[in-house]
């Protein structure tokens, strides 16, 4: 099963990106977006892997206390388009934890540096600039999740299926 770690989002903070997501949607053409409940910040992507019990251990080595995010401004890779977040050093810890952690445990994680961003949308089609204005909006992140991904009636889903309390 294809997995990862990541943060879920606050009610607040889906708002926010919701708002984001229909502001792309009214300034193309077309464009696949990323749906409501698939909104996540990817600590680690792990990718193909059923060894759940030692991705368990690895989360419940966290020992990082409950910590602020705030999303804050945008940008894109080409055609996708992502919302950023404000640094918070102990975001950048919990990552790099995690991904040294499960890289000693023999999972193949992705070796360039973490950069904290949330996909909202991919291959846009606009026929002018696209401008977001993201409003600051932050939360406390008292978990993690093991998160599965599969494509159920053609559509992307995600499952959380572990988490740990911070």
């Amino acid at each position: 099963m294809r997995l990862f770690i990541a943060i879920n989002f606050s009610e607040s903070i889906k708002k926010e990106l919701i708002r984001q997501i229909n502001s792309l949607k009214e300034q193309s053409r077309y464009g696949n977006f990323t749906r409501i409940e698939n909104l996540h910040l990817t600590l680690a992507f792990i990718g193909e892997s059923t060894r759940i019990s030692d991705i368990k251990k690895v989360m419940d080595g966290v020992t990082q206390d409950s910590f602020n995010i705030s999303i804050k401004g945008s940008g894109r890779f080409g055609s996708l388009y992502w919302v950023g977040l404000k640094k918070e050093s102990k975001l950048f810890d919990i990552a790099e934890y995690l991904r040294n952690e499960l890289d000693k445990n023999g999972f193949s994680i992705d070796k360039k540096p973490f950069s904290p961003h949330i996909t909202i949308a991919r291959e846009i089609v606009s026929d002018s600039p696209i401008s977001l204005s993201v409003k600051e909006t932050d939360m406390t992140v008292n978990k993690i999740s093991l998160m599965r991904s599969d494509r159920i009636n053609g559509k992307l889903t995600y499952t959380e299926i572990y988490s740990k309390n911070l």
